[in-house]
């Protein structure tokens, strides 16, 4: 009888030390943290960078005019989605009604030609396409969209894969919530964006157990982006190099031998 307690005892805690290897601490898992011996902070200074036109972004460009015709006309032009509001929105329906800016920086667009658009904002792009549509119709208004947005999530989440993105701006936490949230296992310290800009590729590595991720000029992603979120070295362990087999095999052996000399 001592025996099959003493056994049950080791195989018990056998299973409680399993479990502890295999936790992973509670602190390394809590988003926006403030930092140890430093006073609570609830206010931060957000910083929203205007985005750049690149090459290969593709801009949804309408003219409204109050002369129907003219709308019918720059409808026709855009393709027949455009000119539908009761067709549904697809990313098909986008691409083929957007422009696209050419490798040198350009769009075509009809009855002015090439406008040039890499390396101005949105804003700027609507207020010059304002002008030049001004000098050939009256009384006519430009609206610019940045659309065919894409943002990846890689690694450690629940959903990883590439979102489309339809909104102006999302942050990095808007990001990870669209891929149902990083795993239990997944790194939060070492978060890495991977962003591309002209020739080269930036790797810059957010920390997002600290509220001062809130004030980085990374909080906001940018189109094409690629978030990364690295696994623990606990998830390497426990499911990887900790001994499972080896552990219940042992623990079998054990039984059997008490049960043997009982």
């Amino acid at each position: 009888m001592k025996i099959s307690l003493l056994a049950f005892k080791l195989f018990c805690l056998s299973i409680i030390g399993i479990a502890l290897f295999s936790c992973v601490p509670q602190a390394k898992m809590k988003y926006l943290q403030d930092k140890e011996g430093d006073t609570a902070k609830y206010e931060f200074q957000t910083l929203k960078p205007d985005y750049k036109i690149k090459t290969g972004d593709y801009l949804y460009i309408r003219v409204l005019s109050l002369d129907q015709k003219t709308n019918e006309i720059f409808a026709s032009i855009a393709g027949s989605s455009a000119s539908n509001s009761y067709m549904s929105i697809t990313d098909q329906n986008i691409y083929l009604t957007s422009y696209w800016v050419n490798d040198s920086g350009f769009i075509s667009f009809p009855l002015l030609g090439h406008i040039y658009a890499q390396g101005l904002t949105v804003k700027e792009m609507q207020d010059n396409l304002n002008v030049a549509v001004s000098g050939i119709l009256k009384e006519a208004s430009v609206t610019v969209k940045l659309v065919m947005y894409n943002i990846s999530v890689l690694g450690e989440v629940n959903n990883p894969g590439k979102v489309t993105i339809y909104n102006n701006r999302i942050n990095i936490f808007e990001a990870i919530a669209l891929a149902r949230d990083i795993t239990a296992f997944g790194n939060r310290s070492k978060v890495q964006i991977i962003r591309t800009e002209g020739t080269k590729s930036n790797i810059m590595v957010l920390d997002l157990l600290s509220k001062d991720i809130l004030s980085s000029p990374y909080y906001y992603l940018q189109p094409n982006d690629i978030i990364y979120v690295e696994p623990m070295k606990e998830k390497a362990y426990a499911f990887e190099t900790f001994p499972y087999g080896l552990v219940y095999s042992s623990i079998g052996l054990v039984l059997v031998i008490l049960t043997f000399f009982k």
